[in-house]
């Protein structure tokens, strides 16, 4: 079974590893049942999606972990994807879980306000660039060689479409989709974890374990 790294959600709204993952209930039961796994903080107030994918490369290497399975949700699918970028050799798969929807004029200028009075215009310019992700491009995507998994949010909401689903399924190619629920943060979902957890770890074995 591959090691599991766990890239939360949330971009400049303070979120981190142990609002998403730990107290939603994924770490205790993913280690539970034997799963090996980091579950690293994301830079807190970024410049570029390409400073994060470093920064998630160097919390992989640190812990002596290669050829991991990457698990990634909401805005950190971004990270997770200029990972499986520019790190390739550390990432042998990927699973972009409530991929956060981009180019919507309402939820970027939003964010753009924050980013900006946090950080810079350019900051912002950076993290908000991008189709159908932020970070990243479609031509981008296709270059990707490793299985990918796509974990919807069911129902969609305004920060999550649908159609970020379907365009991620187009530009990856051989990507398979898989069940969904809604996001760790939300109180609805409990009644999937444990179903979220199962597609982990199928997702983490390896063909020719015993």
């Amino acid at each position: 079974m591959l090691s599991v790294v766990l890239v939360h959600g949330g971009l400049y709204d303070g979120m981190n590893a142990q609002k998403f993952w730990a107290d939603s209930g994924v770490i205790e039961s993913l280690r539970a049942v034997g799963v090996d796994l980091v579950a690293p903080n994301r830079l807190r107030q970024p410049s570029s999606w390409k400073a994060e994918g470093d920064w998630l490369a160097t919390a992989i290497e640190a812990g002596n972990r290669s050829g991991v399975a990457v698990v990634a949700g909401s805005n950190g699918c971004s990270a997770a994807v200029r990972l499986a970028l520019d790190h390739a050799h550390l990432v042998e798969r990927l699973m972009l879980c409530w991929p956060a929807t981009a180019g919507d004029p309402v939820v970027d200028e939003l964010a753009r306000i924050i980013i900006t009075d946090e950080k810079t215009e350019e900051a912002a310019q950076n993290l908000l660039a991008g189709e159908p992700l932020r970070g990243t491009t479609k031509s981008e995507l296709a270059q990707l060689q490793m299985p990918c998994v796509i974990y919807p949010t069911i129902p969609e909401n305004k920060l999550h479409r649908r159609r970020t689903v379907n365009a991620l399924m187009e530009s990856l190619g051989g990507a398979i989709l898989l069940g969904g629920s809604p996001e760790p943060v939300a109180e609805e979902f409990t009644a999937f974890k444990d179903s979220f957890v199962r597609v982990i770890g199928e997702f983490a074995i390896v063909e020719d374990d015993d």
